[in-house]
């Protein structure tokens, strides 16, 4: 699981993003609030709602680019919202927030999202969370198209891994080197 940049990082410098949808799933209406007004402006299409259901109600009705979500809501809480989410669309990365200590099972739950940050955090971490959550929504429409197209699928494996993950951690990031090694070989031996 990829963690939030520490307070030391500054933040992603770019241009105020008018595509994106982010959504903000939270149950503290103070909260949603300070969201909407300071993230606005960094993206134009912040879509805030109080509960799990309400957003997944959104994501019928739209095309959801980021969800960020309390990990701790009544009813169906950011654990379970993941899950659904998930099943629904796989590519949509799924950033947790939460100020409330958590059992191991959630701990380890956690774990599985694109990335997690403790409350309290100042707004520049907060936008730099999120522009690396978008970040990797564009590596993963890339990757979707590619998969689409054979001619992209032969550029992204001559491609430099770091240049496709952005948003990982360097584990991850070294896993990908060593898969895309094994990929040169093999398209070397097939051809």
């Amino acid at each position: 699981m990829a963690q939030a940049p520490n307070s030391s990082t500054s933040p992603t410098k770019r241009a105020y993003d008018r595509e994106s949808n982010v959504l903000i799933v939270d149950d503290d209406s103070t909260l949603l609030k300070f969201f909407k007004i300071h993230l606005n402006k960094f993206f134009s299409r912040v879509v805030v709602v109080e509960n799990a259901k309400a957003a997944l109600d959104t994501m019928k009705e739209r095309e959801i680019d980021l969800v960020l979500t309390d990990v701790r809501m009544p009813k169906i809480d950011g654990l379970e919202l993941m899950r659904k989410i998930r099943k629904q669309n796989p590519s949509i990365p799924i950033l947790l927030i939460s100020g409330e200590p958590m059992s191991d099972e959630q701990a380890d739950i956690v774990k599985t999202a694109d990335g997690f940050l403790a409350k309290p955090f100042g707004i520049d971490e907060l936008n730099d969370y999120i522009c690396r959550g978008i970040d990797l929504r564009n590596s993963m429409k890339e990757l979707i198209s590619c998969l689409k197209n054979p001619k992209k699928i032969r550029d992204a494996m001559t491609a430099n891994p770091a240049n496709l993950v952005k948003f990982v951690d360097k584990s991850s990031i070294d896993a990908a080197k060593n898969a895309h090694s094994k990929i040169q070989e093999f398209a070397k031996k097939a051809s």
